[in-house]
């Protein structure tokens, strides 16, 4: 019934504003419809075909704004937005990762005045990608809630096309990501810290099969992470069964989802064996429709391994070397010595 009154309303508002709009008005909200019609159905899909993370995410960078003014013209670019956004908060995470090494480095050295302004930057870098990642998954939400007269985190969408379902798991996950990096960045952004659980709630909507595991094993990264959010739930098993369903379709999201819940426990276990399984089958063959998220996967999958690998020898993960790590014994098909050559 709520929801028959909120369609009702939603009507009369729509017939209202078009009797009211000018006829520029009209002309500019048809065009900028049409064009965003053009991004999400025409330019979005080779975009996700490609592998060059740097590319898409200064890409996104540069034309969020660009898509974002739309909304002067009466169209409204909130889901095309989450997918840039999500996109350019990938370009300030690796930033910030390459402050955090450098503090990192400058730590072992005993250099205290580096190390201070690395993390000093490390942290403002942060709160950018926060703000970007926040701004995704409002996006996302206000527009899931307008388009599919629901609330978000207790209803689910009816989703309409593959498009919508793909945006609503991208800016959940960027939630999450928000949340988490205004934490480390000291809470300057002001992500309300009710996000993850409701993020959790949120992605029971989605087919876990049909989005390569990724929306399980997010919900199992909120349950790592919030005390006491792992009772009753088999973390392991979830993450483990997401995973083999992202290797069959060629996503490993849920790699990078298990690796970073570890992470955040200090699991190093864990997270070398996460690692370690992301590159054990050497036949892997990324989803040529989803190449790009897959190689987003890698980049940050690189990332926790370069940060192991500099808090431990000074430098970053050796060329070639993901999935190895220095302190193994040398033998087999693994030799040590030559990772530092």
């Amino acid at each position: 019934m709520t929801s028959r009154i909120t369609r009702l309303l939603t009507s009369t508002v729509l017939a209202i504003s078009a009797m009211t709009m000018g006829g520029c008005a009209l002309i500019e909200s048809n065009v900028s419809g049409t064009t965003l019609s053009i991004l999400e159905d025409g330019f979005t899909p080779p975009t996700l075909q490609m592998r060059d993370v740097e590319m898409a995410c200064n890409f996104a960078t540069v034309n969020g704004p660009l898509v974002g003014a739309a909304r002067n013209f009466y169209g409204d670019p909130s889901l095309m937005e989450t997918v840039l956004m999500s996109s350019a908060g990938v370009c300030s995470e690796n930033q910030a990762i390459a402050e955090e090494m450098r503090y990192m480095r400058a730590a072992r050295e005993k250099r205290a005045d580096e190390a201070q302004d690395a993390r000093i930057a490390q942290k403002r870098l942060l709160a950018v990608a926060a703000e970007r990642q926040y701004t995704a998954f409002y996006r996302m939400r206000t527009k899931m809630e307008q388009k599919y007269f629901i609330k978000y985190g207790s209803e689910c969408p009816r989703f309409k096309r593959d498009f919508d379902e793909l945006v609503y798991l991208l800016g959940s996950v960027a939630g999450l990501q928000a949340m988490q990096n205004d934490i480390a960045a000291q809470q300057t952004v002001g992500v309300p810290t009710d996000t993850a659980p409701l993020v959790e709630k949120a992605l029971k909507c989605l087919d876990n099969a049909k989005w390569w595991g990724a929306p399980n094993a997010a919900r199992a990264a909120v349950w790592s992470i919030i005390p006491g959010g792992g009772e009753g739930k088999d973390i392991k098993g979830t993450f483990d069964t997401s995973m083999k369903l992202g290797e069959a379709a060629g996503v490993r999201l849920s790699h990078v989802m298990a690796a970073v819940a570890a992470q955040s426990v200090d699991d190093k276990t864990a997270v070398r064996e996460t690692i370690k399984r992301f590159t054990a089958n050497k036949d892997f063959k990324a989803n040529p429709e989803y190449r790009l998220i897959d190689a987003i996967a890698q980049s940050q999958m690189i990332n926790v391994s370069d940060r192991m690998w500099t808090q431990a020898t000074g430098t970053r993960t050796p060329i070639g070397s993901l999935g190895k790590f220095w302190d193994e014994k040398a033998g087999g098909d693994i030799d040590a010595d030559s990772f530092l050559k």
